[in-house]
């Protein structure tokens, strides 16, 4: 097996695959996979990551790891490490890093903005509302800040995300021609009873 250093700029990685060196595996959901991607990359999130079902890189090449800002991927690839693993290197910033870098991405302008987005607005709505009315109309209304605190709270605590659950069955998060198939969603990360921070 090819023993890959820790990691790599976006530009170093994109010319590892252009000479057939290394190949790339997003570690993102697929709702972030949808809405924009490097060509070519595997998905693999790491919200069902096992070592054992990570697909290893071809021989002689390494597997890029690859993220939103790198938090991901480097803890999929340390996780690897620990099994043994010495063929995986991380894309230093993922893939707002690569796009920092001016390298293409394959973008859908027509997906939805992935589900942990669409919960922290949510969110964010509802704490605004909540707070006005408890100031203008009546303090009970605090206890929907308190219910939504606690509901955060559960969701991190559990990786069950109620409101991800019920915002992945809305009418825009449906699929289309336009937007591709949607993957199914019981935590904020639309991939498995995960949550919205991971």
């Amino acid at each position: 097996m090819t023993s890959a250093p820790r990691s790599v700029t976006p530009r170093d990685a994109a010319r590892m695959i252009e000479r057939g060196e290394a190949t790339i595996i997003d570690v993102r959901e697929p709702d972030e996979h949808r809405r924009d991607h490097v060509a070519g990359a595997a998905l693999h999130p790491s919200s069902s990551f096992s070592a054992s079902g990570f697909p290893a890189a071809r021989p002689g090449s390494v597997a890029l790891i690859l993220c939103r800002s790198g938090n991901r991927a480097g803890k999929v690839a340390d996780a690897l490490r620990s099994a043994g693993r010495t063929d995986v290197c991380v894309v230093e910033g993922g893939i707002m890093g690569w796009q920092s870098a001016g390298l293409p991405v394959v973008t859908n302008a027509k997906a939805p903005i992935p589900l942990v987005r669409q919960v922290m607005i949510t969110v964010g709505i509802m704490l605004i509302a909540f707070t006005a009315l408890a100031a203008t109309v009546s303090p009970w209304f605090l206890v929907g800040t308190g219910f939504m605190g606690a509901g955060l709270l559960f969701a991190g605590a559990t990786g069950i995300c109620a409101l991800a659950t019920m915002l992945s069955k809305m009418p825009w998060n449906r699929p289309t021609a336009a937007t591709g198939p949607t993957p199914g969603a019981n935590g904020c990360s639309s991939a498995g009873s995960r949550s919205c921070c991971g």
